[in-house]
């Protein structure tokens, strides 16, 4: 088994937290020249020197609770669209993810017959859609295990397993799906047996 580990080359934890107050700057920056505003003018709706927003937007200074209420109150957003997005039982922070993600990602939205739809860019390409494949076959493997299962322990350990599994992405990603390649053994052997038969009955033929 061949797992991916750190497949982007970082310590996704560590760089959360280092990258955190750069995220909410760029927001800021954003969101200010959208407005067609100075640092100059930004500051003075919330008492702040124009070198300390410059910090606050470059991340050099990340911003308390109270003090991203004041931005986002001066800027005339929600102060969510400025905060990383926390997703847990909050409608609005997921949106928000949403919102990060389609600028980011390429998240794309449709409509066909009522049902919405998402998928990044193609649907296709890129290492996130691999992933979302690699998540797809796993939630299928155990809904398959699921219907198999004939206690409610086997049902149990099923779902612990599952847990597991997210709990501990992307280090399970395997590069090779096993059941991809017990299928395409099961072809290739099948090819083998016609391949023999046909070399059989050619040298039957020419005897």
């Amino acid at each position: 088994m061949v797992l991916i580990r750190n497949p982007f080359g970082y310590k996704p934890l560590e760089t959360h937290e280092e990258e955190a107050g750069k995220r909410i700057g760029r927001r800021i920056r954003e969101i200010r020249q959208t407005r067609g505003w100075t640092q100059t003018y930004l500051g003075e709706m919330i008492s702040l020197t124009p070198d300390r927003v410059q910090k606050y937007e470059n991340g050099i200074r990340k911003p308390k609770a109270d003090m991203l209420r004041e931005f986002a109150c001066a800027l005339g957003v929600e102060t969510l669209a400025l905060a990383d997005p926390v997703i847990d039982k909050d409608y609005l922070g997921v949106m928000y993810a949403l919102f990060a993600m389609e600028k980011h990602f390429d998240l794309r939205i449709t409509e066909e017959d009522g049902e919405v739809h998402f998928a990044f860019g193609d649907g296709a390409s890129g290492d996130l859609n691999y992933m979302i494949k690699q998540w797809a076959k796993r939630v299928k493997r155990a809904e398959r295990d699921l219907d198999k299962a004939s206690t409610d322990e086997e049902r149990q350990q099923i779902l612990n397993d599952y847990k597991i599994w997210e709990w501990t992405f992307p280090e399970r990603i395997k590069t090779v799906n096993e059941d991809d390649v017990e299928n395409k053994k099961k072809e290739l052997q099948k090819k083998i047996d016609s391949l023999q038969k046909e070399l059989s009955k050619l040298d039957g033929d020419g005897q």
